[in-house]
């Protein structure tokens, strides 16, 4: 992949059901950054269907840099019953190592808050890695809020199995 130039041409545009093998590839590639590979499993059909089916879940964008797909986000729309706001929330976003330090994951972001904007939606919301320094030094450079006094949780496999168990005692 070629170096990134300040005056090269940067456009972001909705991913289409043609950009499903990349955005799986990216995918991987987050999974992989993140010192995670073996927890990318979606496979194009899956993925097809939760971008473009008919109870799709959420929108894809792609960043392109001159002619190389350069970044990528996944985002979805959710609510706060708290503050009875909508906001926009980043579930993946990945800027490839050729492409960073050059303003590609800044001007991303600014397409997603004009999104965002756009949509009706109070704030942009994501989450990092505890050990991602380069993310959350980027965060920490653009002012974005760490939330503070909230641990993240989730229950999958026999765990989530086990539970189920439990409704009908």
């Amino acid at each position: 992949m070629p170096e990134p130039k300040t005056n090269t041409p940067f456009s972001v545009r909705p991913a289409v059901e043609a950009d499903i093998p990349l955005l799986v590839n990216f995918i991987g590639e987050l999974a992989a950054h993140e010192g995670r590979p073996a927890l990318a499993t979606i496979d194009n059909g899956t993925l097809k269907t939760l971008l473009f089916g008919p109870k799709a879940l959420g929108q894809a964008y792609v960043a392109d840099v001159g002619e190389h797909a350069a970044a990528y986000a996944i985002v979805a729309e959710r609510f706060s019953s708290f503050r009875g706001t909508r906001y926009l929330y980043i579930e993946d976003m990945l800027v490839r190592p050729a492409f960073r330090g050059g303003g590609t994951g800044r001007k991303l972001l600014g397409f997603l808050a004009q999104l965002a904007i756009a949509m009706g939606c109070e704030r942009l919301e994501w989450s990092a890695l505890d050990n991602n320094d380069i993310a959350l030094g980027f965060y920490d450079h653009l002012q974005a809020e760490r939330e503070q006094g909230v641990v993240h949780f989730s229950l999958r496999g026999a765990a989530l199995e086990k539970l189920l168990g439990t409704v009908n005692e």
